[in-house]
């Protein structure tokens, strides 16, 4: 602590145990603490810090004999006790004065009507929670009855302290097993430390209770436990607990079914439980028959993304994702692509896939879960190996976007469903056309057929004018990965003559949205028409078909739109126009003079415009300067002179004397 702050800390102490000097403002309070923080971690010894501040203990004390003191004030005071008890010099310093016992024991704000605030129990877990790191603390919390309290604290009703105190739990269950390293456990009670022992009889009483609440108490204990240890104690504790729990998951699923996913996926990440033949993979398999398909399918979803997960278990995991969409597929058309596996491996869920789909209230959140799923693991490199059903799914991504607006036919009473449930919603809209584009990367493993349906929904949604300006936002991404993917590919290429007409099917498209009243319209459009140029700019035709239509002068004038993130987005799509040469033809890669490569220009493009709203007159520059970094190094005549604010007119055209004229 430097000398300035050594010498302020008097008052600001003085000033805070003062109950006449209201703090007004929460926001000083957790600043101090970040300074004590700070102070205790890296100055030196705490002990030291109270020896030649003694106007620290005096300030807990004087807050914790007051009668009624700030709850705010009291909340600080207890956390800071438990900073500074963390180092056990620090701890038996203030247990000479009876600080901790006076702030964590009974005799502090336990016992009187202070607790009923939440603000002072969450300081009290806090501060308890900061302090035990060390066996002093440990036996303190133990012989002072504390336990108790931490118990009660799991089910109330704030849930940051709730939260709180099962951390606390598991970090007392946690030392108290590592406080006796020699001793080796095994299920039986009496070879558990007493602490332990009370702690892991809790949670078992707990879940065999039958009650709701206390099973969840019990399983966000050992979901905290499992979070923030993997040593192999764990494992014991698991064969001790495994029974109990899987009997939770077969008769009190519909209550604790969320967590009962959290518990065994942190399980699953932890090196103690890796093994193949390890007893918890049996209970997963039981979780993924058991669980209802929202709940399964998160379940499953988790497990595709571990390495270790048996390769059988993440088969049946990649079914269970599926089976909402097989069943959309089927929904639509009496003819749809079989998913594999789904004939001889129908669901096995309590609720059905075709059931929940037919509901109105469960179906938009179904698939937009399994959607947002589908889309994740599109990146995993399991799928190789898991034989992928892309054609498949790709037709029944489709066939839910025709859904959405109406364009499929209904094979089935569940298609009629989807019809009424599915027509104008957004949320799906959203989810299917993020799950289309991760879809790209199999642009060549598809057939034609699937292909021309993915470029058919795509321009659906890109002319419709009841297409919402998200919805229009995620098509386009969407469309610019299909075309990505079907250009940039290293194995034998898509259909190339559809893939052209579907370039030029969107780029007559994009005018018309350019032109839209919608500010949102117009800015995604012209943010795609920047990203379009930018990766396909060196594709045959590609100029030609741009300069064909009319967006280079719709582009320029939107430079004076009224709203700036429009003229800032058309600023952008001109800064990468200009990297294009007025042939269409592919970029000079030969050096100029030695030093940069030659700037190729547009017919329209006659020089460098100012945005006449840009108060600081260099936007326009600075986006071609950011347009050609890492292609080509910055022309001269890139170096705009800077308009004065307000001088709101376009200037003239810049053009460096060795550009060719156009």
């Amino acid at each position: 602590m430097d000398v300035k702050c050594s010498q302020l800390l008097p008052s600001v102490c003085t000033v805070l145990a003062d109950p006449r000097c209201p703090v007004s403002d929460d926001t000083c309070l957790e600043k101090l603490l970040d300074w004590f923080k700070t102070l205790t971690s890296s100055a030196g010894p705490t002990l030291l810090l109270l020896k030649e501040n003694p106007c620290l203990t005096e300030l807990i004390l004087a807050v914790l004999s007051q009668d009624e003191p700030n709850p705010s004030i009291l909340s600080m005071v207890l956390r800071l006790t438990g900073m500074l008890a963390a180092s056990e010099s620090g701890f038996q310093q203030l247990q000479q004065g009876e600080v901790v016992f006076g702030a964590f024991g009974e005799a502090g704000p336990l016992g009187s009507p202070l607790w009923e605030d939440m603000t002072i129990r969450s300081g009290w877990v806090q501060g308890v929670y900061t302090m035990l790191q060390h066996y002093s603390a440990f036996q303190f919390l133990c012989n002072s009855g504390a336990l108790d309290v931490i118990f009660a604290l799991q089910g109330d009703r704030s849930l940051f302290v709730a939260s709180g105190a099962n951390q606390l739990l598991a970090r007392l269950l946690i030392f108290s097993v590592q406080s006796e390293p020699s001793r080796l456990l095994c299920p039986k009670d009496c070879d558990w430390p007493a602490c332990a022992r009370m702690i892991v009889t809790r949670v078992e009483e707990s879940l065999r209770s039958r009650s709701p609440s206390s099973a969840q108490h019990a399983l966000k204990l050992l979901i905290s436990l499992f979070d923030h240890n993997q040593d192999p104690w764990t494992e014991i504790l698991w064969s001790r607990i495994s029974a109990t729990v899987a009997s939770v998951l077969i008769e009190d699923s519909a209550h604790v079914g969320h967590l009962l996913v959290d518990l065994l996926l942190s399980m699953t990440r932890s090196p103690a439980f890796s093994c193949p033949g390890c007893s918890l993979w049996e209970l997963v398999i039981l979780a993924l028959k058991n669980l209802s398909l929202t709940q399964a399918g998160a379940l499953a979803f988790g497990l595709l993304k571990l390495e270790a997960c048996p390769a059988a278990i993440k088969t049946q995991s990649l079914h269970l994702l599926l089976q909402p969409m097989d069943c959309v597929s089927r929904a639509a058309s009496r003819t749809h692509f079989t998913f594999p596996g789904f004939p001889d491996h129908p669901p096995t869920n309590a609720a059905s896939a075709e059931s929940l789909l037919s509901s109105r209230a469960s179906c938009v959140s179904l698939l937009c879960q399994t959607l947002a799923h589908l889309e994740e693991i599109q990146s995993l490199p399991c799928l190789s190996e898991l034989d992928f059903p892309q054609t498949p799914l790709l037709h029944s991504v489709v066939a839910t976007l025709q859904f959405c607006v109406g364009l499929a036919v209904p094979a089935s009473s569940l298609g009629a469903a989807l019809s009424k449930t599915l027509v104008g919603c957004f949320r799906v809209q959203r989810a299917a056309l993020g799950l289309l584009g991760a879809l790209s990367q199999w642009a060549t493993s598809v057939p034609d057929e699937a292909l021309e349906q993915a470029f058919d929904i795509l321009l659906v949604y890109l002319k419709s004018p009841d297409t919402s300006s998200t919805v229009l936002k995620k098509a386009f991404q969407a469309t610019l990965q299909w075309l990505l993917s079907c250009s940039e590919t290293s194995g034998p290429p898509p259909d190339l003559g559809r893939q052209k007409q579907f370039l030029k099917d969107v780029l007559a498209v994009l005018p018309k949205r350019l032109c839209s009243p919608s500010w949102e319209v117009r800015d995604s459009a012209l943010e795609y028409l920047a990203l379009l140029v930018k990766h396909l700019k060196g594709q045959a035709g590609f100029c030609q078909d741009l300069l064909a239509t009319e967006m280079p002068a719709l582009v320029e004038g939107l430079l004076d739109d009224p709203e700036s993130y429009v003229r800032a987005s058309a600023v952008r799509a001109l800064g990468q126009c200009s990297l294009m040469e007025s042939g269409g033809s592919e970029m000079p890669d030969k050096e100029h003079n030695g030093s940069h490569k030659e700037v190729p220009h547009l017919a329209f493009w006659q020089g460098c415009f100012i945005c006449p709203r840009c108060p600081c007159g260099t936007a326009l520059s600075a986006a071609l300067i950011s347009s050609v970094s890492g292609s080509v190094s910055c022309p001269p005549f890139l170096a705009l002179p800077r308009l004065q604010p307000g001088r709101g007119r376009r200037l003239r055209s810049f053009r460096h004397p060795n550009l060719p004229k156009p």
